[in-house]
């Protein structure tokens, strides 16, 4: 009797410990089925962006860029303050923030030049309602001249950001904190 007892009590408290992890686990969206397939076939002219994905966390929110094998490209980063987010051509994102938090990743598309198709699997346009991080949008180019990808983050609050890259599988890794 007291063995059973004492088992149930480990049970319970086990299956407390396992309901706690489930709300503390971020939210988040999953890599794109198939991205490793694709990047090892693609031909992108240096490096293909596959996708986006973001998460919430207790202070930052995270937004993950998965690349294609390749160099990890170089990036630059710029906030607009207020209006709608555009970009140098004059295009207007449907997304909306406070500010904007504009990428830039040199030598990398969305474009497999060899197919004539396009390996991104994410919407070109995302909302999230994550404290500071409330949506994404992505330009797409695909003039081989260029070979860039330029995306713009809609921003809630926010105090500061950082911009860094990852490898196996290679990704940029964007840290909007609250």
């Amino acid at each position: 009797m007291r063995f059973t007892r004492t088992a149930r009590l480990l049970a319970s408290a086990a299956a407390l410990a396992a309901s706690a992890l489930c709300l503390t686990t971020p939210q988040a969206v999953a890599a794109p089925a198939g991205s490793a397939a694709v990047s090892a076939t693609a031909n992108c002219m240096d490096t293909c962006v596959l996708g986006v994905r973001a998460a919430t966390h207790s202070d930052h929110d995270r937004l993950v860029i998965d690349l294609g094998a390749g160099p990890i490209p170089q990036w630059s980063a710029g906030v607009q303050v207020g209006g709608n987010l555009t970009m140098g051509e004059g295009a207007v994102m449907p997304i909306q923030g406070d500010e904007y938090l504009k990428l830039y990743l040199h030598r990398a598309t969305t474009f497999d030049f060899t197919t004539s198709t396009p390996v991104y699997t994410s919407p070109l346009y995302q909302t999230y309602a994550f404290p500071s991080l409330k949506g994404q949008g992505q330009f797409q180019y695909v003039d081989s001249s260029v070979r860039e990808f330029h995306m713009g983050l809609a921003l809630g609050d926010y105090s500061s950001y950082k911009v860094f890259a990852l490898t196996a599988p290679n990704r940029i890794v964007v840290d909007v904190y609250h």
